[in-house]
């Protein structure tokens, strides 16, 4: 078979494998976290997060005109699946060309089997398949691969990067060698346009042009550091930061003169054929004609797009962007980043903190979950997924450590090289970013490039093991082709195929829909002309999408309390459509900053017009029923402190924050003219503490209302539940859900549960059950999983009720104790008191007929602690008085359930046994008096 043929058919495996698989399993629409942003600004060339992806939304423009898919989120998403697979592809290609690097020059006394005879012809395709492919099933570069975010084209670039250099290597004694480093130099200035990581790659490259051009020596070594180190420094903060640095200084016309210096250096060099300057000014020149991407973001801002982060419209606020001010300083004191950390406490000195923290749970327990596995859990209680490597059979770790220690063998120049690359991806960045414990999100996709180049050490250790295995089997110098080891290289790809598996269920976004719904839902919840006021990312960049992309809602403002804390943004909701009311003068914005709240005091919102009061009144009347309602000219609310700041007099002075202080400024002008609402994600403390009172619950958003406690409007609620809201494929269950988005699914939950004890508390079964039907229907539990042992007993208590679960489904199986007890209490207080019989009945059956120290009792009984542990150290004869406690308090909530339902014989006979036990029990004599006396009267 003709070796070009080899090369190509498994270059082009490992691409199509990789991208039918993506394809396949990619998000159907937009995601959580920064996708709804960079699509919108994809599909307007707006002005995303700073530091900024210029080159990414111009790629994101194109492709989101191309009539690929129907969706538009697909077709940005469509870039992250055909990126990849290049990037497998690439993987592959530079794995193949460091496995014949070394077999084309073996060792001294080393066996030599010609490479290029028999099976040793396969050897290097082979490995770059096994490394490929494993990279490709990795958990974190495939989460990337499916979804529109800048990582999955920043290594695109990554590896494109490393095998042009490669390729440079192979023609480095032709005249037009140095053309490679030019299409580098350019690519990495449009790479800076997608991401800065890019520039890590630079110590690498520099690495493989020294192997290739100079004699390898101590000082030459040195040399190549300091120069390596230069370069980079050169990219980022030099070009990235210093160039809009000189024209805030200079001025345009100033950048004007540096670029003709620039030109003219590089044609005095070329004149005199001075190669390695003329390359270096070359390559300057072309890196910043890439990075004038960033011109975009001038350009953009100045046409005042709808997503125009930071206003960067001046050199002053670009630099601000590229600097990234909005996200407070960054310094690499790690004892103060573990006082400044909310989890500090956790770590008793700055050495536990960096290494049990910032290198074991943000760096090595990632690169466990790439190559090692998850572990296989629905425990939704837990803070951080743990790494499990039994999942792969430690098989892809071991391959990679055999691949490392073999390349060092063979050749340890090249090994360094990409050890390097494996650091400076890795934990270079862990040193960098000093992050703070805890995270807002996991942030595995931060080290992909460390993950990419392990992959490529998976791929020559698969190569050794076929080489060695070759070398065995070969007999006289002759080589082998011996069907072992074809064999033993098609078992190689269980590796990359056990991946895959484990992988599959947890990466196919195909049919996740819920950031669109949900995002959606929340923008029908609201009235026209509304103000929402969201929490953070993921309630507010997939609204962004649908109102920019989708036109949906465009008539409502949706207001970032994160961002609601910046006076870029301050302006823009003031003075930009949809208007938001703000009584702040451009002067006062500027100067907006902690507001001294010395200590909790009221707020009022003054005069509300009487048309709004008088249309509230009708709503709050037809919603409730209830005629007589007093609205008053102005509501008020205690506002507590948010802060603590410098000591003032000898007591810590209290502040609010500035998107307390706005909330507040925008409620007083607005004086209800526009509904306003805050998301359910908000926190209690972003809702402003006593303003709670006058907030209602419409679905995925609390309407702030001029009637305090209006808990909420039926007809509204359930219209949204039932009719309007979209609930797309949460009851399917080959569809995969994370914990994040579990967790904020409950949401719904919580809805649903409010608009079902409202109907229960008006004895309307009907609508009660058409609410628990539907909440059943469309995210069943075994979908989408309770994250609250308590609210799921509840619920299925409610589910009983309105006859969703069979009532006698409790008794099959191990007794649910816990769901009788909350059957109980819910059918008590509700007065279902047939189902509060069965519930209590079952539950005192159990607690009777059960020793105190049976397992059953005992799980019960530590459940009913808020610290169970005071339960599990209890003594035996502690526990069985706890026991038998429970069991006195459910005989006598069974006692009033019975009375309710006029069985006034079993409550006797319950009461007689009672006092057999407690002849002195007030109650239970009072109980049987009183029952005997109505049972008399009947």
């Amino acid at each position: 078979m003709n070796d070009k043929l080899i090369h190509r058919g498994s270059a082009a495996i490992a691409f199509l494998v990789s991208f039918f698989v993506y394809l396949s399993t990619m998000a159907p629409t937009v995601s959580f976290w920064d996708c709804g942003e960079f699509i919108a600004s994809s599909y307007k060339l707006a002005v995303p997060h700073p530091p900024g992806a210029p080159v990414y939304l111009l790629i994101g423009r194109i492709f989101s005109m191309l009539p690929i898919f129907t969706d538009i989120a697909a077709r940005v998403n469509f870039i992250s699946v055909i990126s990849s697979a290049f990037t497998v592809l690439f993987l592959h290609l530079i794995i193949v060309h460091f496995i014949k690097d070394y077999l084309n020059n073996p060792l001294e006394g080393q066996k030599n089997i010609d490479p290029n005879e028999g099976f040793m012809r396969f050897v290097p395709h082979f490995g770059g398949l096994i490394g490929s492919l494993c990279f490709a099933f990795s958990y974190s570069f495939w989460f990337n691969a499916v979804e529109a975010e800048v990582y999955a084209i920043s290594m695109f670039f990554t590896s494109i990067f490393v095998w042009l250099v490669l390729v440079w290597s192979d023609h480095a004694e032709e005249r037009s060698r140095d053309r490679y480093l030019l299409v580098i130099a350019y690519l990495m200035g449009l790479a800076m346009g997608v991401h800065i990581l890019n520039a890590l790659v630079l110590p690498t490259l520099v690495m493989i042009v020294y192997y290739r051009k100079y004699e390898t020596n101590i000082f030459s070594f040195i040399i190549m550091g300091i120069v390596g180190i230069a370069l980079t420094a050169l990219l980022y903060p030099g070009v990235v930061k210093e160039i809009p640095a000189i024209i805030q200084t200079t001025g345009f016309a100033g950048f004007g003169v540096f670029l003709v210096f620039l030109t003219l250096a590089l044609a005095y060099f070329v004149q005199k054929k001075m190669d390695v300057p003329s390359l270096f000014f070359s390559s300057l020149l072309l890196i910043i004609i890439g990075y004038s991407s960033f011109m975009m973001v001038f350009i953009r801002s100045n046409l005042n797009p709808n997503i125009d982060e930071n206003d960067p419209e001046t050199i002053e606020a670009f630099i601000s962007y590229i600097n990234r001010e909005q996200y407070g300083d960054h310094h690499f004191d790690r004892e103060k980043r573990r006082q400044e950390s909310p989890n500090g406490n956790r770590y008793k000195s700055s050495s536990d903190f960096f290494w049990n923290y910032q290198i074991n749970e943000m760096y090595v327990r990632y690169f466990y979950w790439n190559f090692g596995g998850i572990e296989d859990t629905n425990d939704l209680s837990r803070e951080r997924k743990r790494a499990d490597a039994s999942r792969f059979w430690f098989l892809p770790l071991i391959l990679g450590a055999i691949g490392f220690a073999y390349h060092v063998f063979r050749d340890w120049k090249k090994a360094l090289a990409v050890g390097v690359l494996f650091f400076m991806t890795g934990l270079a960045i862990v040193l960098y970013l000093n992050q703070p414990d805890p995270q807002p999100r996991e942030r595995d996709y931060s080290y992909v490039g460390s993950f990419f180049a392990f992959s490529i050490w998976i791929g020559i250790g698969a190569a050794a093991i076929l080489e060695m295995l070759t070398t065995a089997l070969s007999k006289n110098d002759s080589v082998s082709n011996s069907p072992v080891a074809w064999i033993a290289a098609l078992l190689m790809f269980v590796i990359p195929a056990r991946m895959y598996s484990v992988n599959i269920h947890t990466h196919d976004r195909s049919g996740n829909y819920v950031a669109s719904d949900y995002s959606y839902n929340m923008l029908i919840n609201s009235e026209e002309n509304a103000i929402i006021f969201t929490n953070g990312d993921n309630d507010t960049f997939p609204l962004w999408y649908l109102q920019e992309v989708e036109g949906v809602r465009t008539d409502v403002r949706v207001a970032n309390l994160s961002l609601l804390n910046t006076s870029w943004y301050i302006k823009q909701l003031r003075d930009m459509e949809p208007k938001v009311p703000i009584s702040l003068s451009d002067d006062q914005i500027k100067r907006v900053g902690l507001v001294p709240w010395p200590s909790s005091k009221n707020f009022e919102v003054p005069t509300i017009p009487d048309r709004i009061r008088a249309a509230e009144k009708r709503e709050y009347q037809l919603s409730t029923g209830k005629d007589s309602v007093n609205i008053p000219e102005k509501i008020v609310f205690e506002v507590r402190p948010k802060l603590e700041g410098p000591m003032r007099g000898g007591e810590r002075q209290g502040y609010l924050r500035v998107q307390d202080f706005m909330i507040l400024n925008i409620l007083a002008s607005n004086r209800f003219e526009k509904p306003v609402y805050f998301a359910v994600t908000s926190s209690d403390q972003n809702r402003l503490d006593g303003l709670r009172e006058y907030q209602r619950m419409d679905g995925l958003l609390f309407k702030v209302t001029t009637i305090p406690d209006w808990q909420l409007d039926a007809k509204t609620l359930h219209d949204n539940l039932i009719n309007r809201f979209r609930y797309r494929n949460l009851n399917n269950p080959d569809v995969y859900y994370n914990e994040n988005i579990i967790g904020l699914l409950q949401n719904y939950r919580s809805a649903f549960f409010r608009l079902a004890t409202h109907y229960l508390s008006q004895q309307d079964k009907e609508n009660f059950k058409v609410v628990i039907n539907k909440m059943y229907e469309v995210m069943p539990p075994e979908v989408i999983p309770f994250t609250n042992s308590q609210f799921e007993e509840v619920l299925t208590s409610l589910a009983i009720m309105a006859d969703v679960i069979p009532i006698d489904s409790l008794k099959s199986g191990e007794p649910q104790l816990r769901v009788f007890r909350a059957l109980g209490e819910v059918g008590f207080n509700y007065k279902s008191m047939e189902d509060a019989r069965f519930g209590y009945e079952n539950l005192l059956d159990a607690l009777e007929n059960n020793d105190s120290q049976s397992p059953v009792i005992y799980e019960y009984m530590r459940s009913l602690y808020p610290r169970p542990q005071i339960y599990e150290n209890a003594q035996p004869e502690q526990r069985k008085q706890a026991v038998e406690e429970e069991t006195r308090q459910i005989r006598r909530m069974l006692v009033r359930v019975y009375r309710e339902l006029s069985a006034y014989d079993e409550a006797i006979a319950l009461l007689d046994k009672i006092l057999i036990d407690q002849p002195s029990d007030n109650f239970a004599k009072t109980q049987l008096d009183q029952i005997k006396k109505l049972r008399s009267e009947q």
